[in-house]
């Protein structure tokens, strides 16, 4: 049963080399499950609630990753918060000093983002665009820094998507992923606990056969050419005593009874080399 299910991500691994990133996408289905949950992106107590609490965390470590100076660490760099949702990401890296552009392909998602962001004067440099990756990079756009988070796994041809997000990346930019493993344990704790135990999220949130194993995002990365190297990976755990998500100190153990961090959610850093003269 568990071979059946790793066979579509499989497949869509060994082709992705010879696809070209113009290939759309968007998973249609996904798009409008987003867009009928607009309304809720800045509820914490809502469906989007764990993304509320997993934001800090996935802050936090890009910026200690791009280890840059406070208080505005990422003032000067231009960033793609790509599937940006309610702008939950976007808000929170405009007010580290980014100049960002959230894009989503849902048009409800991005005028709920753009709604709450008004609330803010500081925000006024924070620019959503309803698009999608393809999208911008037909426009030509390019950025210091793309984050596809928790978005990967609600795509089709996911690693035609991440080769869209490679491309968005300037030379000497960084690209930062994060995402589900696909492993019996993380079934057991994003689709039977979090959605048809706990509640925590609707039921078919979720698409297990669509998680993607660290080891073949980071392959995934490495095919892109060799001005590709992925820098970091960590673990991400949640602790359902003190509702936390813990970032890894490194790759290893971490979280609920020891178990391999890697083999839920995790979160990567890859780094473009700059080109040379």
């Amino acid at each position: 049963m568990l071979r059946q299910a790793f066979r579509p991500v499989l497949s869509s691994i060994r082709t992705c080399r010879y696809s070209t990133s113009r290939v759309s996408t968007i998973d249609k289905a996904e798009v409008q499950k987003f867009s009928d949950k607009s309304a809720e992106w800045w509820d914490p107590d809502g469906e989007f609630g764990m993304l509320h609490l997993l934001n800090s965390p996935r802050v936090a470590y890009v910026r200690d990753q791009l280890n840059r100076p406070a208080p505005h660490p990422l003032k000067g760099l231009r960033l793609l918060d790509i599937g940006c949702g309610g702008g939950l990401l976007s808000e929170t890296l405009c007010r580290l000093g980014g100049d960002v552009v959230g894009a989503d392909a849902s048009s409800d998602n991005i005028k709920m983002a753009n709604l709450h962001a008004r609330k803010d004067p500081k925000l006024k440099t924070l620019e959503y665009r309803h698009a999608t990756a393809e999208d911008l990079l037909a426009a030509g756009e390019s950025f210091d820094v793309v984050l596809a988070m928790e978005i990967i796994e609600h795509v089709n041809q996911p690693f035609n998507f991440l080769k869209t997000c490679a491309d968005l990346t300037r030379p000497g930019g960084d690209l930062f992923l994060s995402t589900m493993s696909r492993t019996p344990a993380a079934y057991a704790l994003t689709v039977l606990l979090a959605e048809d135990i706990l509640g925590l999220v609707h039921k078919g949130t979720h698409d297990w056969s669509k998680y993607i194993k660290s080891r073949e995002m980071k392959d995934a990365v490495h095919s892109f050419g060799e001005e590709w190297t992925v820098k970091d990976i960590r673990g991400i755990a949640w602790d359902p005593i003190r509702r936390k998500w813990t970032v890894s100190e490194q790759n290893g153990v971490v979280g609920i009874a020891g178990m391999e961090s890697l083999e839920i959610n995790y979160i990567m850093r890859a780094v473009k080399r700059s080109q040379t003269t």
